[in-house]
């Protein structure tokens, strides 16, 4: 599922691209507008969850493979996940986080290989359900947390290119679903952090919808897994639609707490935020 950790999100999230050698023109900020209108869907993995009016997504990273052979897909599973996902969502985000994607960190070749898949698994799933808007989650563009914060000479036009390289894949989706995980207290640096996110992502001119987690990621040791405090909360929810987003996706899962009680806490800070600041939309 989309918070699943490893070796290479970890190397991105240390040095992000800030500290890798690049080009050096200048990556210009776009004008900032609130999009006209701002949809939240609702990617929580909860059997029980009150209405508050959010929009269902599909979230997926198990339906595209025969005899569980996750090096290739296979166009009798994509098609058939994307008919039975059709009956009862709208969008669906396709989780497939183990392909290599980043030109920074790995060879053109093998980028190449998985850009070329995961158009092919796009375009299997539309071919069988024409109606279901489709995206990949979290590229592109490539979550970077330190090139943004660090803002070092050369970091952004470095990691501009490595989600230039990604544009076939913005072309074939019908919306871009880039990772907004909380790792740090630092509310500062998370703004900066998103912003420059979801402006890499706006560059594709697709509805961009960046996921959201309730929760510290896991690979903060003190802090993991614990819910984001209330206050914190409300200014992540602000600044994805003050920076232009056409939404967000909420995700959590209630195995981090009781795999056995799969009931949302109502109580917990972060979803009273998320209901009132809905129902203020």
């Amino acid at each position: 599922m989309p918070n699943l950790w490893n070796r290479r999100q970890f190397l991105t999230l240390l040095g992000g691209t800030a500290l890798l050698p690049s080009a050096c023109q200048k990556v210009e900020s776009l004008p900032v507008r609130r999009a006209a209108s701002f949809t939240i869907f609702d990617g929580l993995i909860y059997d029980q969850k009150p209405d508050v009016g959010l929009t269902p997504m599909r979230i997926d990273g198990s339906g595209f493979w025969k005899n569980n052979d996750r090096s290739q897909p296979n166009r009798e599973a994509c098609q058939k996940t994307a008919r039975d996902a059709a009956e009862k969502f709208s969008h669906f985000a396709i989780d497939i986080e183990h392909w290599k994607t980043n030109i920074d960190k790995d060879p053109k070749a093998e980028v190449q290989e998985s850009v070329d898949k995961l158009v092919q698994v796009i375009q299997w799933m539309r071919e069988a359900a024409p109606s279901l808007k489709l995206s990949v989650y979290s590229i592109p563009p490539i979550r970077d947390y330190w090139t943004p914060v660090r803002n070092l000479p050369g970091g952004r036009p470095s990691w501009r290119a490595a989600n230039q390289f990604l544009k076939p894949i913005a072309d074939a989706s019908d919306f871009l679903t880039p990772s907004l995980y909380t790792f740090y207290e630092d509310v500062p640096g998370w703004v900066t952090y998103a912003s420059a996110n979801i402006e890499e992502a706006q560059q594709f001119g697709k509805p961009v919808y960046p996921f959201l987690w309730c929760r510290y990621h896991n690979s903060n040791r003190e802090r993991r897994n614990q819910f984001v405090e209330g206050d914190y909360w409300r200014t992540q929810l602000q600044t994805v639609r003050d920076r232009g987003a056409n939404g967000l996706v909420l995700w959590d899962w209630a195995g981090h707490d009781n795999p056995r009680t799969n009931i949302l806490d109502t109580k917990q800070a972060w979803w009273q935020e998320t209901a009132k600041f809905k129902a203020a939309l």
